[in-house]
């Protein structure tokens, strides 16, 4: 079964008490809604490190259904997971959970049998407009939130999901419509859902998701990606995954690290150029990756407002690379001093150019460089400086004893 979800909670924001007693995740916070017409309670989590770093801005991650709290909660920790690992930017993680009618609010209008068994819904285009209208921007005004934002439902929430993104294409960056019920009036969704994505003039990144054991969902889900498929929209980039052996229960939880793995393709360092290098690299195609992998990250990071400057552990474990197993410190040097230019205000890039420095037997420069990280750090608080202090003291004292008689 393929099932990838991770509950790492140490990576997490500190949890809070609950007035139960549990300990939770995230923040409760409550709203009058004048599109619904009455009081809605949202969850915040924030990233771990959100209060250290005062002034950075995160993208939004909108999931649906919050009060199924097993779900939820995996979604914060895989969240967690995927940006500890350098795959996803951290996020914001905003759950909405369910109000007195879940039916009404998360499904568009019903005729014929599926009238008949749902005589409440229809409320979707109500619901739609809460999130975009009235929860977006009370997140974004409370916290540090950028721009971009991304979407995620399961079931009807699926089909919210892919509302939005028809409906209104400018809202979200990025769609994960997670085993939406497409068998919805008689699955006739599927070609208005197709016919509104192949006209979609904002580019946008649309990922659905299926079981194999979920029979009236997988099929006409299949079916949509297939003509997406054919589509092939210049606009929207489309993905499907299906799970052969998960029932609808089981899918939220790989659903969603495939769907932001896919949403942030586009930042993916695995997929840069600088991930193809190899010990058998010579120096001339090492410089050529990092540039080219320096103008992708910055397209890439431009489509949803984040820091369009290729990651700092990136650089900085490719110029070790160099230097220790390529064993070319001049390339490391340069690669290094990129880092520099990326970063000036973090005493690591300084830490790590000095390194490079006494590898290539400048000490002088390293020694330097060593001063420029302490004084940097300094500034910061940034504990890297004690390793830093006993590289430069140790320098420092093979200096004297080589200058010895």
């Amino acid at each position: 079964m393929r099932l990838r979800a991770v509950m790492l909670t140490l990576m997490l924001a500190s949890p809070a008490l609950a007035q139960d007693g549990t300990m939770t995740l995230w923040t409760r916070e409550t709203l009058h809604s004048s599109k619904l017409n009455e009081d809605r309670s949202i969850y915040v989590a924030t990233p771990n490190g959100y209060a250290r770093q005062a002034t950075k801005r995160y993208p939004i991650l909108v999931i649906l259904d919050a009060d199924d709290l097993p779900q939820f909660n995996l979604a914060i920790a895989n969240v967690a997971f995927l940006a500890n690992r350098g795959t996803i930017p951290p996020l914001i993680v905003v759950g909405i959970p369910n109000g007195k009618d879940r039916t009404h609010d998360m499904t568009p209008p019903a005729r014929e049998n599926t009238a008949k068994d749902f005589p409440t819904a229809g409320g979707s285009a109500a619901f739609e407009d809460f999130i975009i209208d009235e929860v977006l921007p009370l997140v974004r005004s409370k916290y540090r939130a950028l721009p971009s934002a991304i979407l995620a439902g399961h079931s009807f929430g699926g089909l919210v999901a892919l509302e939005v993104a028809t409906r209104r294409p400018d809202a979200f960056n990025g769609i994960i419509a997670m085993s939406p019920s497409l068998w919805w009036n008689e699955a006739s969704l599927v070609g208005t859902y197709y016919d509104a994505l192949a006209k979609v003039s904002k580019r946008e990144r649309v990922f659905v998701t299926s079981g194999g054991l979920e029979g009236d969902i997988d099929r006409p889900t299949v079916r949509l990606s297939q003509r997406m498929d054919s589509l092939k929209p210049t606009t929207i980039a489309f993905g499907h995954s299906r799970y052969p052996d998960d029932t609808h229960g089981l899918t939220p939880a790989p659903s969603l690290v495939d769907g932001l793995r896919f949403i942030f393709e586009p930042i993916a360092v695995a997929r840069l150029p600088i991930a193809a290098l190899n010990p058998s690299s010579d120096s001339a195609d090492v410089v050529r990756a990092v540039i080219e992998s320096k103008r992708l990250y910055a397209d890439g990071a431009r489509t949803f407002g984040l820091d369009e400057r290729l990651p700092e552990p990136q650089l900085n474990q490719l110029g070790y690379g160099a230097m220790r197993m390529l064993k070319k410190p001049g390339l490391a040097i340069w690669i290094l001093r990129q880092n520099v230019d990326l970063y000036p205000q973090s005493a690591n890039v300084y830490d790590s150019l000095g390194d490079g420095l006494l590898a290539a037997g400048d000490t002088t420069a390293a020694a330097a460089e060593y001063r420029r990280g302490i004084e940097v750090g300094t500034r910061n608080h940034d504990p890297v400086i004690g390793e830093t202090m006993l590289k430069l003291d140790a320098l420092e004292a093979s200096r004297a004893k080589a200058k010895a008689p």
